[in-house]
């Protein structure tokens, strides 16, 4: 899940920031995907691995592709990923969906992750994820803000056995949510960074090279 962050923020993008490849922007690389730059403002990368080593000033993340140096000019903020409800998902949530083509074309919802109003825009997009392992359609992971239902009931929320409709910059995914769908909802946590943990950094790069970040997402071993 630039989320969850996935952050990735997906990461299970967050943000959705997974392993993934962009379906409809520029592909990126498993472990530091950027997000196109708007009107000139900085890139913004997610980064996936294990914490090598911290202190007040840096992080070193070890990746797939080596150890990667994040400054960090001030205490980040550490998110972690929980469990929610599906009624949880409304009108103008900014989500991440993980989703599986069905036979007939359509996109199924396999997982819905929540963001904070804070990580709004994280890693905006729909992409392919890579490094799955078995057999079958791979998942998509999009990353968008939730469209006003077209019912005339009045519910507003998500629905199994609906279809949620996601927005992102130069497109939309519509999704169907089948019953029992796995929801996680993504908000600040107290736990302390240690060498070891897994996380999903969102780190701004530099014209020179160098990256600094505020928001720190958990990974675990999702």
């Amino acid at each position: 899940m630039r989320a969850m962050f996935v952050v990735v923020i997906c990461c299970g993008g967050l943000i959705s920031a997974c392993s993934k490849t962009e379906t409809t922007k520029s592909a990126a690389t498993a472990d530091s995907a950027s997000a196109p730059a708007q009107g000139g403002a900085q890139k913004v990368t997610g980064v996936r691995g294990s914490i090598s080593s911290i202190n007040d000033t840096m992080l070193v993340v070890t990746t797939t592709v080596g150890d990667i140096h994040v400054a960090l000019p001030s205490p980040p903020q550490v998110y972690s990923r929980g469990p929610a409800d599906l009624s949880e998902v409304k009108e103008n949530s900014f989500v991440g969906v993980t989703s599986v083509k069905q036979p007939d074309g359509t996109q199924q919802a396999t997982e819905i992750h929540i963001f904070p109003d804070e990580l709004r825009g994280s890693n905006e997009g729909s992409f392919l994820m890579r490094g799955q392992s078995g057999g079958g359609n791979p998942s998509t992971m999009t990353n968008g803000t939730v469209e006003a239902p077209r019912m005339t009931n009045g519910t507003i929320g998500a629905t199994a056995g609906g279809k949620l409709v996601v927005n992102y910059r130069g497109g939309s995914q519509t999704i169907t949510i089948p019953s029992g769908v796995k929801v996680t909802k993504i908000s600040p946590t107290d736990t302390r960074l240690t060498p070891g943990t897994s996380v999903v950094i969102l780190a701004t790069k530099r014209p020179d090279g160098t990256m600094t970040t505020s928001r720190v997402l958990l990974a675990g071993g999702q």
